[in-house]
């Protein structure tokens, strides 16, 4: 096999060595006594499911194996009581009755107002009438402003009610398939996880590479997978990651490809074999 370093060389002669510079190159890198690289396909994505309040769990909506949609409702923690501060505090907010009192307060304090003005101008009544009717009309003016951000209060208390009561509900964070469930109706729910959601598309595939070929991979890439039996055929995929620290007891760089696996053909936890196209 040539040298890697005189393709390099070749390349830059013409466009018809480039391209036979780049095979040349890939086949360095599945050389070395062997013809694929060993590799892992993997989940792209794990997430242990878990909730932000303590409760007893009511009810658990998906079974080992499911499929779930990202926001889908896996489970539910005991909430009556959080459904009744829901219920007290939107009769409030919807009450716009206090509102409407003020309002009709202030209305008449304001007809009021007017007609003592009116009056003082005849000289028809006291200063004091006068004194009286502005600070009615003041209060009355002021009630209604304490009556408006009550109601708006009310309003944000129903919000924080419903966003407590939404945390009693348990939402997947991903697409993808339940690994595992590890808490049942009844139980009480603290800090630890109730479920395992592994994301299946796309999937990841890992791959070791000898150091020696350190910069012959570039992200973009795209190559073959083959899994193990009894799954098997070819599958393209393509590199999105080559690490940039070498370890340096193996004398080894790690690579990332992703897999695309629309119609889940494909299960994570595959050993494979990794070859140029």
């Amino acid at each position: 096999m040539i040298p890697l370093e005189v393709c390099i060389r070749a390349s830059l002669r013409g466009g018809k060595l480039l391209l036979s510079a780049s095979i040349l190159v890939f086949g360095v890198v599945f050389a070395a006594g062997a013809k694929d690289l060993d590799c892992v396909i993997e989940a792209s994505e794990e997430a242990d499911v878990s909730s932000s309040v303590r409760g007893v769990m009511s009810a658990v909506d998906v079974k080992r194996g499911d499929w779930v949609k990202k926001g889908q409702v896996l489970a539910r923690i005991e909430s009556s009581v959080e459904q009744a501060a829901v219920d007290l505090a939107r009769a409030r907010a919807e009450t716009t009755k206090m509102v409407q009192a003020r309002q009709t307060r202030l209305n008449l304090a304001n007809k009021r107002l007017r007609r003592v003005r009116d009056l003082k101008k005849n000289k028809a009544v006291a200063s004091q009438d006068l004194d009286e009717a502005e600070t009615e009309q003041a209060l009355a003016t002021i009630e209604l402003e304490q009556a408006r951000e009550q109601h708006l209060i009310s309003k944000l208390e129903l919000a924080r009610s419903e966003k407590m009561l939404a945390l009693r509900t348990i939402l997947s964070p991903i697409n993808g398939v339940v690994v595992e469930i590890f808490a049942s109706a009844g139980e009480l729910v603290e800090d630890t996880p109730i479920m395992r959601i592994a994301q299946t598309d796309p999937l990841h595939v890992e791959a070791i590479i000898p150091v020696d070929h350190f910069g012959s991979i570039k992200r973009g890439d795209v190559y073959l997978v083959s899994p193990e039996e009894p799954i098997g055929g070819r599958f393209e995929a393509e590199v999105s990651m080559v690490e940039s620290i070498i370890d340096a007891r193996s004398g080894t760089f790690g690579i990332r490809l992703v897999l695309e696996n629309e119609d889940r053909a494909l299960p994570a936890g595959l050993r494979c074999k990794l070859s140029s196209r």
